[in-house]
């Protein structure tokens, strides 16, 4: 930590330039005769000038360089928050109930997804967060808030038993979770997808087309089987997840895939979420090189004042 190093060190180039100079010096017949003909304390003042302003170069270029040494504390860094909006697939079969037991326990898809995303949510409190759900076509429920616990208030409250004429349109859900965001708001963009997997109508792909289009990462809960289970009211018709589609929306984006089924998914949800974030304060202290640039600054203004000093003390004796 104690060694010399400079943060622009092309800028040391400059020093080349004395080399002219000093040649100049030793070697000029003209100059030296020049010399031979002044008076001596005239002679010295010059020299002085010459020598304080050639020190001027030197320590200007030496500031440019951006010269370091010792052992200093850089502050944490800072990173620009994730904007995230919840997208809640509230379809019929998202009620399905395929586990008897484990992490989702006997909940259904819906409320074993809305579980996972409500952690994350409170366990992120500088993030901002919307939630949209979809019937039929995608609804923003709440825009993009810096209050979750009005998000998370919403979350508790979603019942897909209550939500009537709902259809399996993902495409729609997508494209308007996509439209919460604010182009004057610059931020990582990220939509948390909680869903089977499962699509009736729309093009999912098509809207994943756009978000990796829109520099929108969609990260993906995949909640139920692959075995999957009986639809209630469905008059005996079974749902399976489709992992496939669900693996496909997060990678085509940059987002991450979620095991709804995972004991640790919303810790996994947080974790990512956190990842995304640009301007996250890290907290750490960090060691680096002290700075000395404006050292040198400081010494490049004494000797270019004392050089024209010189050369004012010499226009004073010549007008004497």
């Amino acid at each position: 930590m104690n060694t010399l190093v400079v943060d622009h060190p092309w800028f040391l180039l400059g020093l080349a330039v004395f080399v002219p100079l000093i040649l100049f010096d030793y070697f000029s017949p003209r100059r030296k005769r020049i010399q031979k003909n002044l008076p001596g304390n005239l002679r010295v003042k010059l020299s002085a000038s010459r020598i304080f302003f050639r020190l001027f170069l030197a320590c200007l270029i030496l500031a440019l360089a951006g010269p370091r040494w010792g052992i200093g504390q850089k502050a944490g860094e800072y990173r620009r928050a994730v904007d995230a909006v919840i997208a809640v697939d509230v379809s019929r079969s998202m009620e399905v109930r395929d586990h008897d037991g484990g992490p989702a326990g006997d909940v259904s898809r819906l409320e074993r997804g809305l579980s996972i995303a409500g952690e994350a949510v409170a366990a992120l409190p500088g993030m901002r967060f919307a939630v949209t759900v979809s019937r039929n076509r995608g609804i923003v429920a709440i825009p993009l808030t810096w209050d979750n616990g009005a998000v998370l208030a919403l979350l508790e409250a979603i019942d897909g038993s209550n939500l009537t004429g709902r259809g399996t349109n993902l495409e729609s859900l997508v494209d308007a979770s996509a439209g919460v965001f604010q182009s004057s708001h610059p931020s990582t963009r990220a939509i948390v997808l909680v869903s089977d997997g499962e699509e009736l109508s729309g093009s999912l792909k098509a809207a994943l087309g756009r978000c990796n289009r829109d520099g929108i990462a969609v990260t993906t809960i995949a909640v139920g089987s692959d075995e999957g289970g009986s639809v209630p009211g469905g008059g005996g018709i079974t749902s399976r997840r489709d992992s496939g589609a669900l693996r496909t929306a997060s990678s085509e984006t940059g987002g991450a895939f979620i095991d709804g089924n995972r004991e640790d998914a919303a810790a996994a949800l947080t974790d990512h979420l956190r990842s995304l974030a640009a301007e996250t304060y890290t907290g750490k202290n960090k060691q680096e090189r002290k700075a000395h640039w404006s050292t040198f600054a400081v010494l490049a203004i004494i000797a270019f004042g004392a050089s024209k000093f010189s050369r004012l003390k010499l226009g004073t004796r010549n007008q004497e």
